[in-house]
């Protein structure tokens, strides 16, 4: 046996390599924004508004129609986390694949929110 085959003896890339796996991993990453697209209400208790988040298939955020600005930095089957433009954190949290609460840093405030049909 020569030196490369020595090297490569007992290593099988095929062991170590499964596309499929790979394949199913990026569906599952790519379907799973899906959740978090839509419209919600949530109400200010001081103020008693009532605002509008929407988020849309580009994972674009809106306040009461308003962009934020920012990037999102963490996005799973928990939890969404955008960072604003000032470094304050806002954080959507998930159950059963739905959104259920907004955190807003800037405020250290959590408000449940309500999926608006349609």
């Amino acid at each position: 046996m020569n030196h490369k085959q020595q090297a490569n003896h007992g290593f099988n890339l095929r062991s170590h390599f499964n596309p499929l796996a790979l394949f199913k991993k990026k569906v599952y990453v790519n379907n799973l924004p899906n959740f978090y697209v839509g419209k919600w209400n949530f109400t200010d208790d001081f103020s008693g508004k009532v605002h509008l988040l929407e988020i849309n298939e580009t994972l674009t955020i809106l306040i009461d129609g308003r962009k934020l600005p920012g990037k999102i930095t963490k996005l799973d089957d928990k939890e969404l986390i955008f960072i604003d433009r000032y470094g304050y954190q806002l954080r959507l949290d998930a159950t059963e694949k739905h959104p259920i609460s907004l955190f807003d840093e800037a405020d250290n405030r959590v408000y449940p929110i309500v999926k608006i049909d349609g």
